[in-house]
This record gives structure tokens, sequence and C-alpha cells, in this order.
């Protein structure tokens, strides 16, 4: 069920902030949908969830608001109502008017459960996932660009979000959401989709602090660990608690 949250629209919160520009919608309402990455009095941040405007899949917005008691777990989804000002810093800055809650969330689990079974990697590339394994090969991966921005905000302490999605052999989507709130990393790993996996848990959650970069012969792997200072020796020893989420050769000078 929706609940429905309002709030006062703070106009001239807008109106005295310096330094980006202010963009106006012809429509007297506007608004979009978001993951809360992180939720701090008077505002939080969301990754924006859609395919359609002026942002990209998962990319972060700054909401505004006022006189409201209500929390926002993390991974909550949400649709923001504003009046179509939008100020275009970086990240983008709304303030909200009203808050739907579309899916509440158990635990701080993205809301992943909504997706289907037979997702296909190209629903996953249009939807701005960064895709892995495409057709059982590890070097067949898209949307880059999408892990990239996520390691560049991260590295900025800017609120990031990824969504990667990692094809089994057999084609089946395993989907890891990733969200940096500005401290810490928080992942969750769906694999209810694997056909094949065995009887166990199908959704797991973690937390990691730093994030770290593993470099031999051309190849550059992003990943996240609990320890700051790896060795290449104790990083091959696949001894360490670790979530990859880029393997690049082809794209290692974009990366660098």
């Amino acid at each position: 069920m929706r609940r429905i949250v309002t709030f006062v629209f703070l106009f001239s919160f807008l109106m005295v902030q310096n330094g980006c520009s202010i963009k106006q919608s012809s429509a007297k309402e506007s608004y979009l949908d978001g993951i809360v990455m992180a939720d701090k009095e008077g505002s939080f941040m969301i990754a924006f969830s859609g395919k359609e405007g002026i942002l990209s899949p998962f990319e972060p917005v700054s909401v505004f608001y006022k006189n409201v008691k209500e929390s926002f777990p993390r991974g909550t989804l949400i649709r923001i109502t504003y009046d179509g000002t939008v100020r275009e810093s970086y990240p983008v800055q709304v303030t909200a008017k009203d808050i739907t809650v579309i899916q509440e969330v158990k635990d701080n689990w993205p809301p992943t459960m909504q997706i289907d079974s037979t997702y296909s990697p190209e629903e996953a590339i249009a939807d701005g996932c960064y895709v892995e394994n495409i057709n059982g090969k590890n070097n067949n991966n898209k949307n880059l660009e999408a892990a990239v921005r996520f390691w560049q905000n991260a590295s900025q302490g800017i609120c990031a979000y990824l969504r990667k999605v990692t094809y089994t052999t057999e084609g089946d989507p395993i989907i890891a959401d990733i969200i940096y709130d500005g401290t810490k990393f928080y992942a969750v790993t769906d694999s209810t989709r694997d056909s094949f996996l065995g009887t166990g848990s199908r959704i797991s959650s973690k937390e990691y602090s730093f994030l770290n970069t593993y470099e031999k012969d051309g190849k550059k792997i992003i990943y996240l660990a609990n320890k700051e200072q790896v060795s290449q020796k104790e990083y091959e020893s696949g001894s360490l608690d670790t979530l990859r989420f880029i393997w690049s050769k082809k794209w290692y000078t974009f990366l660098r």
C-alpha cells in the first residue's frame, strides 16, 4: 500500500543557494522516482530510477524538505513531486512538495524483487545497469560508464548507486545493488533467479569500508573491501572478502 507524505515546499531555500543554475519546467508539477541512498535531517539523497529526462539511470539527486518526521530507510523506492525547478549543481537538487512511498524494503534491501526471472541483458542495458558475462563471456560487459560513474562519485565522497547484473553460464541474472551513502558501501546480492543455485539464502547483504584498485598486465579491477592496503598477492589469494564491480582490459585507458 502506498503512503503519501506531504511536505512544505522550500522555494526560498533554492533561491538563496549559489554556484549552480536553475532549470524550470513548464509543467505545474513534475515528479521523479528514486531509491533512497542516505537520509539526513532536512534532506536525503536518492538514485534516480528511470530512463527519461535530463538524468541518467541511478544518477544521484539531492532532495530537500521541511517539517518532516518521516524517515526513509536506505533502499526505499519513492516518488518525489516538485514544482519542476531543478537546480543544476552536481548532484542536481530538487525540493519536495509531496513524497509517495512506492515500495518499502525489508532490512534495507534495495528493490530488486520486482525484476522478472527472465530479465535479459538487453533489458538490463536499457535500464542503465552495469552488465557482465553476457552469453557466458567474462569479457563481454556493457554500460561500463555506469560503474565508472559510481567509482568516480564514491572516490569524491558523493553518494552513489550501482546496479550490477551478472549472467551465469545458463543465462540467469544475478543482481547486485551497491549503495555508497557517503561513509560506507552497502551491497545486496540477489541470486533468486539462479536456477542452478543450491539450497540456502539467495539474498546476501554485506558492508564494506574501502574502494580499492588491483592492476596487473593491462588489467584493472576495482573492488570493495574492509581493508584499505591490499597487496597484489593478498588479493590474488582470494582470502579477502571483496566485491568486484569493474573488470576491464578493453577500457583500461578510459578507466585511468
